[in-house]
Formats: structure tokens, C-alpha cells, sequence
């Protein structure tokens, strides 16, 4: 983390524990939030624990997405239907680059097919990492192509809009209806700025290409009031930034809820 710590120099957004989270939510307006398991090491059950006694906590607010780690040999799909069926999980999250293997590794195919057959999410961060001891590679958005094409019907969310990679990310989600974008751990500023490299998700999304598709998020890098106000500001038609910041999301938290309630 030493060299996150140097790049987010900044207050971070919720605080240390979950008490100071959810205060800071509600002074930004934020309803509800996914909070989400980032295995990067040691044990990633542990992770899984803390995410569910939070989650349990808080259940009108906040739910829960699991992560697993390739190189603990265990049965992958295995611990996803456990976690959703028995704990209440509603979503799987990815690190490629903590694991160094590609997201498009047939290791992880059982788990698409497995969220897919359950209706959850699986959330894969498909942008730069900071870790100085592995290729920012691992994040590239294009390989969620080829998963896309694989599982039609697995709900793929590319977490952190695709930066510096964003129009390969703008051209997979626009290829395949099934695939959203994102934008957690970025200034929303930055998107409307020129030459920061998103001024084709800034203009793709705020069509109805790609419009109900954009989700607004943190991953607690920066502060929840300024990641909503400065979403705020952006330059896009009013229903659009109300998509962005907590419509598209809505919506399918309760496509999945549906889907899971169905059995």
C-alpha cells in the first residue's frame, strides 16, 4: 500500500472503521453502497468475514460482493455459491493484479459460469494499479472481451472506468449490453477535463449507448462528498447524471435481488 499512499496523498473517504463510513455516506447523500472484498493478501476468507459482519450490520444499506484467491487451490465456484446462498452475498469482486493472473484465465471460468447460473455481478478491476511489483497489464479492459463473449449472460462490472485504457473499455461495454463501467477511484473532475484521456466515456456516456451503464463509486480514495458534488458538475443531461450517481446502480442491485429471490 506504501505506493497508493503516496499517490492518494488526500483525506481518504470513509474513515478507518465502518461507523465513520456510513457517517460519511450520509453526509454525502449516498443511500446505499456496495462494499466490496479486495484480496491482496493473506487470507481472503478473512476478508469475506469482515465484509459479511459489516454488511449484516447494515443490511439496509449496504450489501455485500465476495472476492477468492486462484492460489488457495480451493474450489472457486464453490465458495461463490456458498457465500451467496448461505451468507447473503450478492457479487464477486476481482483483483487480477494481486493475483498476477489475467482476468480472462480459464482458472476463473467455473466462477463466471457459477455467477452466471446464481445472477450476480462479478466486479474486475480493469484499470491502472500502483503496486511498484506487477505490470499495470493485469488491468487491461480489453481481455473482459473475450469473458463478454464467453458468459452472454454474466453481469460484468469493470471497475475504475478502464484508465489509461478508457475507449477499449467504452468499446467492449458498447459491444456487449451485459458489461458496465465503473468509476470508482477517480476525481470525477478529471473525467470533463481535456487531455486527461475520458473524454470518450464522457461523450459515449452520456448517450443512450452507454448512458444507464456508468456507476458511480469511490473505493474510499477520496472524500464522498467531493466525489458526488464534483459528479455534480460534470457536463451531461440531467437524467444521465442522475444514472450516474445512484439511478444505474439502483437498478441493478434490484435486478440481482430479483434474480436471487427467484432462487
Amino acid at each position: 500500500m506504501a505506493n497508493y499512499n503516496r499517490i492518494y496523498t488526500r483525506e481518504r473517504g470513509g474513515g478507518a472503521d465502518a461507523v465513520a463510513m456510513l457517517s460519511a455516506m450520509s453526509e454525502a447523500g449516498i443511500d446505499r453502497a456496495v462494499l466490496q472484498a479486495e484480496w491482496a493478501a493473506g487470507d481472503y476468507r478473512a476478508m469475506n468475514d469482515a465484509v459479511h459482519r459489516i454488511v449484516a450490520g447494515h443490511p439496509d444499506v449496504l450489501t455485500g460482493y465476495v472476492t477468492v484467491n486462484p492460489a488457495a487451490g480451493d474450489n472457486m465456484a464453490a465458495v461463490v455459491e456458498e457465500e451467496v446462498r448461505e451468507r447473503g452475498a450478492t457479487g464477486v469482486n476481482l483483483q487480477p493484479f494481486s493475483y498476477r493472473v489475467m482476468a480472462s484465465d480459464k482458472r476463473f471460468y467455473p466462477l463466471y459460469s457459477k455467477c452466471q447460473e446464481l445472477g450476480v455481478p462479478v466486479t474486475i478491476h480493469s484499470s491502472i494499479n500502483f503496486s511498484n511489483d506487477r505490470s499495470i497489464a493485469y488491468g487491461r479492459p480489453l481481455v473482459l472481451d473475450e469473458i463478454a463473449c464467453d458468459f452472454p449472460d454474466l453481469t460484468i462490472v469493470a471497475n475504475h472506468g478502464g484508465w489509461p485504457w478508457v475507449n477499449e473499455l467504452v468499446a467492449v461495454a458498447w459491444k456487449h449490453a451485459n458489461v458496465y463501467i465503473e468509476i470508482g477511484a477517480v476525481a470525477p473532475k478529471y473525467i470533463s477535463t481535456p487531455g486527461t484521456g475520458w473524454e470518450t466515456l464522457l461523450h459515449y456516456g452520456n448517450t443512450s449507448l452507454l448512458s444507464d451503464r456508468v456507476l458511480f463509486a469511490t473505493d474510499n480514495m477520496i472524500p464522498y462528498q467531493r466525489a458526488v458534488s464534483e459528479l455534480q458538475e460534470l457536463p451531461l443531461k440531467d437524467h444521465v447524471k442522475e444514472g450516474w450517481l445512484g439511478g444505474n446502480a439502483a437498478r441493478l442491485l434490484a435486478q440481482v435481488e430479483d434474480r436471487l429471490a427467484a432462487g
